[in-house]
Formats: C-alpha cells, sequence, structure tokens
C-alpha cells in the first residue's frame, strides 16, 4: 500500500488560559508555605565526540562510490571529491554525524555544492543559461535565451525562446524547474539532461548528467533527485500525485510534506 506524504500545517498557537480562573485570595497566599530556593549546579558542556581516525576519508570514499554506481560522477574524480571532505577544525563531526543519520541529505547537499548549479526561488532566467552553457560545451552545445518577455508578472509568469543550432523552443515558466524542462527537451538528442537535486527550501539545484539511471536513482538512499521517474515511493495527500523517497514537496501541486 503506498505512503501518503501531507502538506505541513503552521504550528498551532499556544492556546489561551481558561476564563473564570480563581486567583488566589490574601489568605491562601498567607497560607502557602515559603517556595525553598534551591542551588542547580550548571551541567558540563559535553565534549564533542572524537572522530575515530580515518572516518572521514572512510565515509568520502564510500559516498564517491555509491555516486559513480548511480551514474551521477565518474572514478576518476575521486581524488577531487575527498578533497572536500579533507579534515578541518569542525568539518569531520557535522559531516560524519549527518552522513551516518541521514545520508540523502548530506550527500545531496555535498553533491550541489560540488557539482550542481544553483538557483534562486526569483532566479534570473539569463544567469542561470550563463552558468549552464559552461558545463554543456562538454558535450558540444550552447544555448541562448531570446525574446524573453512577462505574461503575467502578479503570477511570475514569464516567456522566452531558446535556441540551440537552428533548432527554437518557445518556453513558459514560473520557476527554475519550468526552464530546465525546456532546456531538457532541447538536449534530450544528446542524452544529457539537468537532473534536479532536493534542497529542502523553495532554492533549485541542478547536476548535468549523461544517460541518466532512473530506476537506479529512484531507489537509492543516497541522493534525492525530484523527477516524474524517482516518484515513485507513495503520492502527495493533498493532489493524489506520485512522489518520490525523502521529496520536500510535491512536484504536482507543491505540498510541503511533514
Amino acid at each position: 500500500m503506498p505512503f501518503k506524504f501531507w502538506k505541513k500545517e503552521k504550528a498551532e498557537k499556544g492556546k489561551e488560559e481558561p476564563e473564570g480562573k480563581e486567583e488566589p485570595g490574601p489568605e491562601k497566599e498567607a497560607q502557602a508555605p515559603a517556595a525553598e530556593v534551591v542551588t542547580v549546579a550548571p551541567e558540563a558542556t559535553a565534549a564533542p565526540k572524537p572522530v575515530p581516525p580515518g572516518a572521514l576519508e572512510a565515509a568520502a570514499l564510500d559516498a564517491h562510490g555509491q555516486l559513480v554506481e548511480l551514474g551521477l560522477t565518474i572514478p576518476a574524480t575521486k581524488a577531487i571529491f575527498a578533497k572536500r571532505f579533507a579534515p578541518r577544525p569542525g568539518a569531520e563531526p557535522g559531516f560524519l554525524s549527518a552522513y551516518e543519520a541521514e545520508p540523502y541529505k548530506a550527500v545531496t547537499r555535498v553533491l550541489a555544492a560540488w557539482l550542481g548549479i544553483h538557483a534562486a526561488h526569483d532566479f534570473d532566467p539569463a544567469r542561470l543559461l550563463e552558468e549552464a552553457n559552461p558545463r554543456l560545451s562538454s558535450f558540444g552545445i550552447q544555448i541562448e535565451l531570446r525574446e524573453m518577455s512577462w505574461l503575467d508578472q502578479e503570477l511570475g509568469l514569464r516567456k522566452a525562446k531558446l535556441v540551440l543550432g537552428g533548432q527554437e523552443k518557445v518556453v513558459r515558466f514560473k520557476d527554475a524547474r519550468d526552464l530546465m524542462k525546456g532546456v531538457n527537451e532541447l538536449i534530450a538528442p544528446k542524452r544529457v539532461a539537468f537532473l534536479e537535486l532536493e534542497t529542502w527550501s523553495d532554492d533549485f539545484d541542478f547536476l548535468l548528467v549523461r544517460e541518466p539511471r532512473w530506476d537506479r536513482l529512484a531507489a537509492t538512499n543516497l541522493v534525492v533527485i525530484k523527477a516524474p521517474q524517482t516518484a515513485a515511493d507513495g503520492e502527495c495527500g493533498e493532489c493524489g500525485a506520485k512522489v518520490g523517497k525523502n521529496w520536500n514537496d510535491c512536484l504536482s501541486c507543491g505540498a510541503v510534506f511533514g
């Protein structure tokens, strides 16, 4: 039976005191025993848990090996990836504890910072393509953005023309996700695609990948890719659309899960 993910509600305000509560009178106050003053010694701050020698490097190698199997990087990048986890004050306990508790969050965020393209919720489309094109150039691809205009400024709806060689595609978009869908349709013949990484926020991160291995990406607990092909772990409690493992919100209606 599929799981349902429900929209997160805002925290309720504290309940008010019931009306008509009897206030203690002078006589009752006089009869009340004097409060005993108790002095509590402050708790000693727990020392950071020591990290076993080589634990950070082992976690980095394990994560990189799984990313290679998922097709999100290549074996030759192992040394580069390991440098991101070079021992430094305060870095080891944070990543290791996150990797052990929620590996999908820890690795997805590292992957986004390492290879991803970031787009804020109120992104600049031209700037986004300026960051995407250097990655596309490895596959002999360059995309131009032309004739951008507003369709409905209040709704945040824009229109633009994407140009790749002799191909043109008109896209209507509200956010970076919509624009990158148009880009992916243009570059599909090259067998590459920008995958959307979960950010657990209103922003977006995208990773360029050759021939995505959708079955593995849908099943992994190491990284969170948001796409219809990875929506295989339940359904949205608001609209009934399929959703994926560890998603923060619904691709169809935008409901945020608790």
